[in-house]
């Protein structure tokens, strides 16, 4: 053998030699470090992805959608065409959107673990098309829903649920909730009707007609909503003391993880929404803000009041900013710097309720976002 292959090979041989096998000790040792920090960093991410997904929760938004009546016809306003009724349903299932019972819904708002893309389903007042035509599509997509019927109307005409519909629905993932015994304006005085007179009289609207639905359905009702909408401190105190488990109004507004259990918003879908309005609803966002005035439910005599929001909201874009009363535009004034969008009426308000309406649009979420309440000039 050759000096030169000799050298070769107590090359190749001298790598066992007692320092490279400590060289190459603490070569697996630093893999190994390696490997653990790698595991540690990944378990670290996985616990923060997971905090990561609570926060999102946070900011999951609740759509809680409300029909009144039905048809075949074109639709209008409070009757919604059925095929447009089927193709907004379809939407909502062939976008894997969490259709949830009223039941489960306050369930999981109580407990802050909400499906993905969670929604819930309600029909107004008990009109027969609710068994005739939707029933059967709610079957078709096993969505659940819940009626809120004022009793008086159920059985009066031929336009109107039986007793026997109704319970046949219950059985078939169908609640029911409370809208009162006649559908009054609960704020309404009767004429030369007293405090006290008017008090027990819509005591009797709320209380009453939970006893009548739950002798009539044999089952717990937990739900009540109130008629067109209105409400005040002392009707909620009264649907409370009621014991009903949640409270609904028509704020036209989307739901989130922290909102009151007895102050859930429902949007009302109009027959005569584009479909692109309704996929609007599903995805618009609230608005974060620090305080309404007036406060929501407030009944006030003063026909000047000032009426807006502080918003809390970085990215908003102040050209779209819009507010509304009762539907209609107002012209507002807006402070950048405190945030503020605030209305004062020129002319005195008429004495009716309102929905204050505040949108804009999110840039960094690109989005829109909206806050609503309701307010009474008495």
């Amino acid at each position: 053998m050759s000096l030169k292959n000799n050298k070769r090979n107590r090359g190749f041989t001298g790598i066992y030699s007692p320092d490279s096998l400590i060289v190459h000790k603490n070569k697996i040792l630093s893999l190994i470090f390696i490997l653990f920090l790698y595991l540690f960093t990944s378990i670290f991410c996985y616990h923060l992805y997971q905090s990561n997904c609570i926060i999102y929760a946070k900011e999951t938004i609740i759509p809680i959608l409300t029909y009144h009546n039905f048809t075949k016809d074109e639709g209008s306003s409070y009757k919604m065409n059925i095929e447009d009724f089927e193709e907004q349903m379809n939407y909502l299932f062939t976008h894997n959107y969490s259709v949830i019972s009223l039941s489960e819904l306050l369930e999981r708002l109580r407990t802050g673990q909400l499906p993905p893309k969670p929604v819930a389903i309600t029909i107004d007042d008990g009109f027969k098309s609710t068994y005739t035509l939707a029933y059967p599509i709610l079957k078709k997509y096993n969505f659940p829903a819940t009626l809120f019927l004022y009793t008086d109307f159920i059985e009066r005409n031929r336009y109107s649920l039986t007793w026997e519909e109704i319970r046949e629905m219950t059985k078939n993932n169908i609640e029911i909730g409370s809208h009162t015994l006649s559908h009054c304006n609960l704020l309404h005085y009767k004429e030369n009707e007293s405090y006290d007179t008017y008090l027990s009289r819509i005591k009797k609207e709320i209380f009453l007609s939970k006893e009548i639905l739950e002798s009539k359905i044999g089952n717990k009702v937990k739900f009540f909503a109130y008629p067109y909408g209105v409400y005040s401190p002392i009707i909620k105190s009264l649907v409370i003391q009621a014991s009903y488990e949640g409270i609904f109004n028509a704020n036209s507004m989307n739901n989130t993880l922290n909102t009151d259990l007895f102050s859930l918003n429902r949007q009302i879908i109009y027959g005569n929404y584009s479909f692109i309005s309704f996929i609007d609803i599903l995805n618009q966002q609230p608005i974060s803000s620090s305080k309404i005035f007036p406060f929501d439910g407030a009944v006030l005599s003063d026909q000047y009041v000032k009426i807006g929001a502080i918003l809390e909201e970085n990215n908003i874009d102040e050209k779209s900013l819009t507010m509304k009363l009762g539907g209609a535009k107002v012209r507002f004034n807006f402070n950048p710097a405190s945030q503020e969008i605030s209305y004062t009426p020129l002319k005195p308000l008429i004495k009716k309720s309102y929905i204050v309406n505040i949108t804009a649009y999110d840039k960094s979420a690109n989005c829109t976002r909206k806050i609503s309440w309701l307010i009474t000039i008495n």
